[in-house]
């Protein structure tokens, strides 16, 4: 692969790696396959990636895991190495015999594959973990826009208005949702005293999210409806702004707004996604500071 095609690799095993950490803040039984599965998936496509290069007897998708992953070790020692043979074994109980493991175990072993990752992307791959920018996926160019901004004001310690920039990136991915899920010519249009036009929007956010606890926990607060302005209808969102205590905390809720968009904007048709923004000053000061630096 190139190396654009690396990194575009090793972006969306992030991504799905992420999706890992959100899933893993769930207690379910249902989130807690998920973390591990996807935990696992990385782990997986990552060390096949890495053998590319490794003699085989036959071809390399029909080998396992454990042989595989030996003989990278067996190259290169890998950290780590006896928990993610552990992990495997997890892996397959829960998808071939219906063994869960219990809420620490799965968290355990998220941060396990975290510390694995940041590992193999420096020592083999030569890229740094942290610095696959997920915002740059994002399609919708103003929430692109403030989610970066949320991102550089976690960075800095000022944390409420890293809240308000997230939310409002969330809020903004949901009222362009909402342009293309309702319809305005049912605007003013009741029943039982609900709007139509949100009734038709909220029922279609929760068929597409409703394998999704961690996702309908984020969007259904926010409040999204259509408003008249200077005689023209447009969409407004209201949305929370908590307080956060920790950059931890406020890290937290980022990664799980981040995943929201990233995996739910590919079910929306491109055209609804905004190509311009404004320049950020806030962004601008941070290239200033880099350059400083």
């Amino acid at each position: 692969m190139t190396q654009g095609e690396i990194e575009s690799f090793l972006t969306n095993m992030k991504l799905i790696y992420q999706h890992g950490v959100s899933h893993s803040r769930i207690k379910s039984r249902t989130n807690r396959l998920f973390a591990i599965h996807n935990c696992h998936y990385v782990v997986e496509q990552v060390i096949r990636e890495r053998a590319r290069d490794m003699p085989f007897h036959g071809a390399l998708h029909k080998i396992s895991f454990e042989k595989i992953i030996k003989k990278v070790h067996e190259k290169q020692n890998i950290p780590d190495y006896d928990r993610l043979l552990t992990l495997n074994r997890i892996r397959n109980e829960a998808e071939h015999l219906n063994i869960i493991p219990d809420v620490d175990t799965v968290r355990f072993y998220v941060r396990i594959v975290g510390d694995f990752l940041s590992w193999i992307y420096k020592n083999y791959f030569g890229v740094d973990f942290e610095s696959l920018a997920l915002e740059d996926m994002i399609l919708d160019a103003p929430t692109r826009r403030v989610m970066r901004e949320a991102k550089f004001l976690i960075e800095k310690g000022d944390l409420k208005k890293a809240s308000e920039k997230m939310y409002e990136g969330l809020g903004a991915f949901k009222f362009m949702s909402f342009g293309f899920l309702s319809d305005p010519r049912v605007k003013g249009v009741s029943f039982k005293g609900i709007d139509l036009s949100n009734l038709l929007a909220d029922l279609a956010f929760k068929i597409i999210l409703a394998q999704d606890e961690s996702a309908l926990r984020k969007l259904m607060p926010i409040r999204t409806y259509f408003e008249t302005k200077n005689g023209k209808i447009g969409v407004r969102s209201e949305y929370p702004v908590p307080s956060f205590k920790t950059k931890d905390e406020a890290k937290e809720h980022y990664e799980d707004i981040l995943n929201v968009i990233l995996t739910y904007q590919d079910r929306m048709p491109p055209f609804i996604w905004r190509k311009k923004t404004r320049k950020s000053k806030l962004l601008g000061e941070k290239e200033k500071h880099k350059r400083m630096n």
